[in-house]
């Protein structure tokens, strides 16, 4: 059950960041910062036992909900990343515990992950 609602908290921070971004135009940055902080409050008091967790996902999926609107055209794009951010975060979950830079590395292998496998599909077409 906790990896589903790890992976629920990561569509919903990545399409957030993204519609904060994109519809009402505040830029990557601010959407992201929302995001995170929104995260960091609400996960911790809804969800005591995993919360910090949850939290941390937020903030993962936040910066991969920063890419690029020519490279996630649309909100189904950031559904995919945001849902390949989640996976990537639980399987890493239990590596490098501490080592800095971890989340932005998580969500910048599910951008390229999404651009790789756009690529591949459209050969199919």
């Amino acid at each position: 059950m906790e990896k589903i609602i790890i992976l629920a908290v990561s569509l919903i921070a990545g399409t957030s960041t993204y519609i904060i971004s994109r519809t009402f135009n505040k830029g990557a940055v601010v959407g992201s910062a929302v995001v995170t902080l929104m995260s960091g409050i609400i996960f911790p008091l809804l969800f005591p036992q995993i919360g910090g967790t949850l939290a941390t996902m937020g903030a993962c999926a936040s910066y991969a909900g920063m890419v690029d609107n020519i490279k996630a055209k649309n909100l189904k794009e950031m559904l995919a990343i945001s849902l390949i951010t989640g996976i990537i975060f639980i399987i890493a979950s239990s590596a490098y515990n501490g080592i800095g830079g971890k989340l932005g590395t998580i969500a910048a292998i599910a951008c390229f992950s999404w651009f790789g496998l756009k690529k591949v599909l459209r050969t199919f077409k």
